[in-house]
Parts: C-alpha cells; sequence; structure tokens
C-alpha cells in the first residue's frame, strides 16, 4: 500500500501505536508477555523509532495498555488521529487480539501499517501474505530503514520486509555489529507516570536502550539471533541529558546485557557518574560481566539493582542451554553485590527439555543460597528464531503450529522429556512459595522500605506473587 504524496514530507502524521488488550500486555523488544505485577515501562520498539521518524513526521503516540483504552476507545483515538501510516506493537503473547484490532482499523482507515513483534521474526513474510491489515514488518527498530518504506522503498531493505502491490519484498536481514548511533528517542511523548517497572525506585521513569542484540548464544533467547551492535557513549550521554532535562532521574536500561563491551560501558558509567550524579538505574547484566572494577563503577553512575540470569542449579542443564557460566561466577557476584550494597534480582528457568524433578529442586536450593532480593522462576518459553523452539519441536514437546506463548512465564507450554506441564506448573508454584512466603523474607523486605513509592512497590509485588501461586494451583 502507497504511502502517498499528497501532503508535504514534514505534514504527514505518523501514529506509534502500542493495541489495546484483554491482559496487561507487555509487548517489548521481540519478547511478549502480561506483565506479573502491573508494571508497564516504555516500548522501546516505539521510543527508539520516535527518534528516527522525528522532524521527517508529526508523531502521535497512542498505548492503549498505559492508558487502558478498551478496543472501542483505542479505535475512536486512532482514526481520530487521522493518521497516514500506522506503526504499531504485536505480539506472541496477544497476536490474535493485535491482528482483530488491525482489521478494524483497515476496515475504516486504508493507512500503511508496519509492525514490530517477537512474533513477526518467523515466518512473517506468510503472515503478510495472509493479513491484509498488514504492510510491513520492521525486523530491526533501531534502523533508519522504516524512512526508505514510509517514502515508497522500491527494493529490498536491511530491516523490513514489506508488501509492494501483490509482492512481497523480503528484508536482508544483515546481523547487526559493531557502532552505531541513533537520533535521541522523544521521550516527552512517553511522560506517563503509569509506566512503571519492579526494580525502579522513583516516579517518573524512562526506558533507555544503550545497544541491540547480543554477543551471547543461550538457547533460550533469541537476541543472539540478531547480532549486537552498541550505541555510542556520546548518543547515549544525548538521550540521557534529554531524560534528565524532562525532570525524569530514574531510569530502567533495557539491555539485554549491560556492559556486554565493558570497555565503552565503563567510560559511560564514569561519565554519567560526573554528568548526571542524581540519576538512578536498574539493568540486566551477567555475572561473568560484572566484577568489581565494573560493579564500583556501575554504582557510582547510580547503579542501584542488578538483574542476573541464572537459569538452573545444574550445571549439566545449564551448559546445555550455552549459557556460558560457572557456579564459582554465580555465586561470587551475588557476594560481591552484597558487599557492595548493590540490590540483585535472579531469573530461573524451570523446566527446559532435560531437565528432571531433581534437577528443579537443585534451582530452588540454589536460589536460597544466593540470598538474593528477588528471584524470577519462570517456565521455559519455545520463542520463534531460537534453538530451544527448535529442540522442543524436534523432541514432541511442542507443535510447530505453536504461536501464542507468554514470555513471563505465567503458564507452561510445554513439559520437559521426563516431566509434564502440570509437573513443570505444580514446581514452578512451589519454587514461588519457597522463596517468597518465608517470614524471614517478608521482614527482610520490609526492613528496605524507605519511602511511600517503596511501600507500595513491595505491596504490589507481594500481591503478584500471591496471584501468581493462586493461578498455578488452580490451573493443575
Amino acid at each position: 500500500m502507497a504511502f502517498g504524496d499528497r501532503k508535504p514530507l514534514g505534514t504527514k502524521r505518523i501514529l506509534l501505536l502500542n493495541p489495546p488488550g484483554a491482559e496487561l500486555y507487555l509487548r517489548d523488544y521481540y519478547c511478549s508477555k502480561i506483565s506479573k505485577a502491573n508494571y508497564i515501562y516504555q516500548p522501546v520498539d516505539l521510543l527508539m523509532l520516535s527518534g528516527i521518524l522525528h522532524g521527517h513526521y508529526d508523531l502521535t503516540v497512542i498505548d492503549a495498555i498505559i492508558a487502558r483504552l478498551n478496543p472501542q476507545e483505542c479505535l475512536t483515538r486512532v482514526l481520530a488521529a487521522e493518521p497516514d501510516a500506522i506503526i504499531c506493537l504485536t505480539g506472541a503473547v496477544s497476536c490474535e487480539e493485535d491482528l482483530a484490532f488491525l482489521r478494524g482499523i483497515r476496515q475504516r482507515r486504508r493507512a500503511p501499517i508496519a509492525a514490530s513483534g517477537d512474533m513477526l521474526l518467523e515466518n512473517g513474510a506468510d503472515l503478510l501474505r495472509r493479513e491484509d491489515c498488514l504492510d510491513a514488518i520492521i525486523l530491526d527498530f533501531t534502523s533508519s530503514d522504516i524512512l526508505k518504506f514510509l517514502e515508497g522503498a522500491d527494493s529490498p531493505l536491511d530491516a523490513i520486509t514489506y508488501k509492494s502491490g501483490s509482492e512481497i519484498v523480503p528484508a536482508r536481514t544483515a546481523r547487526a555489529r559493531g557502532e552505531f548511533t541513533i537520533p535521541v528517542p522523544r521521550h516527552e511523548l512517553f511522560l506517563s507516570r503509569r509506566y512503571t517497572h519492579p526494580f525502579i525506585r522513583r516516579n517518573p521513569m524512562a526506558t533507555v536502550l544503550t545497544d541491540y542484540g547480543c554477543p551471547f548464544r543461550c538457547t533460550f533467547c533469541v537476541m543472539s539471533e540478531l547480532g549486537y551492535k552498541y550505541r555510542s557513549v556520546e548518543n547515549v550521554l544525548d538521550e540521557l541529558g534529554h531524560v534528565a532535562r524532562l525532570g525524569i532521574r530514574e531510569i530502567y536500561f533495557d539491555d539485554q546485557t549491560f556492559g556486554a563491551q565493558k570497555p565503552r560501558t565503563l567510560e559511560l558509567c564514569r561519565r554519567m557518574a560526573v554528568e548526571l550524579p542524581r540519576m538512578g538505574w536498574a539493568c540486566f547484566s551477567r555475572v561473568d560481566v560484572v566484577d568489581e572494577e565494573f560493579l564500583v563503577a556501575m554504582k557510582r553512575a547510580g547503579c542501584h539493582t542488578i538483574v542476573f540470569g541464572v537459569e538452573t542449579g545444574t550445571r549439566g542443564i545449564r551448559d546445555a542451554t550455552r549459557k556460558g557460566i560457572t557456579p564459582n561466577q554465580i555465586v561470587d557476584a551475588f557476594e560481591l553485590c552484597r558487599r557492595h550494597r548493590v540490590a540483585t534480582a535472579a531469573t530461573f528457568i524451570l523446566g527446559l527439555p532435560d531437565e528432571r524433578e531433581e534437577d528443579i529442586l537443585a534451582t530452588m536450593r540454589l536460589a536460597l543460597k544466593l540470598k538474593c532480593d528477588y528471584a524470577a522462576f519462570n517456565v521455559p518459553i519455545p520463542r520463534m528464531r531460537t534453538q530451544l523452539r527448535s529442540e522442543a519441536i524436534s523432541a514432541g514437546i511442542v507443535a510447530p503450529s505453536l504461536m501464542r506463548m507468554d514470555q513471563s512465564g505465567t503458564y507452561a507450554v510445554m513439559g520437559t522429556k521426563h516431566l509434564s506441564k502440570t509437573d513443570v506448573e505444580r514446581l514452578a508454584a512451589k519454587a514461588i512459595r519457597q522463596f517468597y512466603l518465608r517470614p524471614s523474607y517478608v521482614l527482610s523486605r520490609f526492613a528496605t522500605i524507605r519511602s511511600y513509592y517503596d511501600l507500595r512497590r513491595h505491596v504490589v509485588a507481594g500481591l503478584a506473587v500471591l496471584r501468581d501461586v493462586v493461578k498455578r494451583v488452580f490451573r493443575r
């Protein structure tokens, strides 16, 4: 569908859309899930695209999830915006709802629709052929190819698969690598105080991405399939300066592994400590990345919480995922953070293909041994374009047709070679109870409360844990 040339370029209207949903959906960075604790942070796909599009088009943002809009309310706002093109999010967790909503838009407005989302990474061209409501698939939301598409591309693009008449023009999908810069994302379009994150300590907050993809090769994650590239220090500082001028003092870094390119990230932290001394932040990293020098630099720059992917307490299972970390590195990283008073969260995956019950019980014991401040016990999700999906299909654990999945792991879509889905759900519920319902843990959490925001954050998280346990029990 042609973008059209009825208006001068700068007056054309682009709508950045996060569609409505029956649940509190997080559609973010090729990962889609139901929010466990009623938290929703800014959708980084749309954020990054806002910077690229700014100055070329008149931008409007409708985040129906954060605004709690039902489909009719959202459709009314979409039509009132009179967009010349729409860039939207979708996800495996909400794909049927999303497509139904986009079909409703298409019936009422013939504007090109480009989408970004995890379910589009595999066989996206087939979806384009089937669905009249989609005109393009964005395979790298940090790429300027969106401008070429909107201006009427007539040849293959690196990061977008699109329709040209009755033909599908596939993306070249070159793997990301090296340093890159991007125009400063327009955080002023995403300023709602409803955006929050479980490890953020003040509101309002901003979501920032300093790199794209991941250099590590974990079998359960799609990020390594994207390649890896990182923004220059100056480019990130330009964005953080813009965020600070908006009055925001709390950041969630959405990098898959903060510090994967360590020399550059050390420089970023040292500059932040000097230039942005009042900024606080949380991030994801790895136990084999965060050594003492790096942790000290992170804390001086404002880091108060780090999330580490531990995954499993059984070394053989961990090695099978190509995680590439050792038991000593795990224990040392959490001890290091305790010494420097940086809060920690550990993420675990219960129910990987080769696991038996004793393996999952070993993971539970490790979670207690690490004395982390928070723990997430997730079931594995066979995401599009992951080795885990290929293995699960080959083992007959999941069907190749499986599309609807919740990356938060609130329900199991697969068992293991030795355990049923019901067994995995039972053990996940047990792990949550064992970790969070200890009287000593509850008391330790209340001891960390320093403000009303802290109190509210802990109460919301605690209620979410109880809901999660109840849901798992009743699903059995």
